[in-house]
């Protein structure tokens, strides 16, 4: 009869189980992510030096407001859009006041007309460069579902070493 080896099996059988449980943890994680960076975005204008309000006062055109992106004093910052504002950047768009552009990554961004097409382009540019720093933020965020990942089947592996050493203990010499 043949001698059944449950040390090798068992850590076989852990061996599997984590895999299967690190690429469901990869999955979430990735999905998470994704939701977190698709979506539709808008280039965030910045006010010229001695505007304190834009919003404040007549209505006045946006090249008198806000610099050129070409000319902004500051990084870039694109905020995304929650969906309840997307309605009114659809309307500017049909109203000729805004373009949106796709990307091949299924992210929109809308850009302002006021300032020429050569500025759209820029600040398409910068959107499209910066997609990989948004995404490795959202996966930074992925902190507590990574340590989830990890720490159980660690956990196991080491419970199962104690348990190893003390059967170990009861063998006879």
């Amino acid at each position: 009869m043949f001698q059944m080896n449950f040390s090798r099996g068992f850590f076989r059988l852990w061996a599997v189980l984590t895999a299967i449980w690190l690429v469901l943890a990869g999955l979430i994680a990735w999905m998470n992510v994704s939701d977190a960076t698709i979506g539709r975005y808008q280039y965030a204008l910045e006010a010229k030096g001695g505007v304190d309000n834009p919003f404040e006062g007549p209505p006045r055109p946006t090249e008198e407001i806000f610099a050129k992106p070409s000319e902004a004093r500051y990084p870039p910052n694109f905020s995304r859009l929650d969906y309840q504002y997307w309605q009114g950047f659809d309307d500017a768009v049909k109203a000729g006041t805004m373009n949106r552009v796709e990307f091949p990554d299924a992210t929109s961004l809308y850009v302002s007309t006021a300032f020429g097409q050569s500025e759209a382009e820029l600040v398409c540019r910068w959107f499209w460069e910066g997609r990989w720093r948004r995404r490795l933020e959202a996966l930074g965020r992925q902190g507590t579902l990574l340590g989830w990942a990890v720490i159980p089947p660690l956990l196991l592996l080491a419970a199962w070493f104690v348990g190893r050493w003390i059967v170990a203990g009861f063998r006879r010499a």
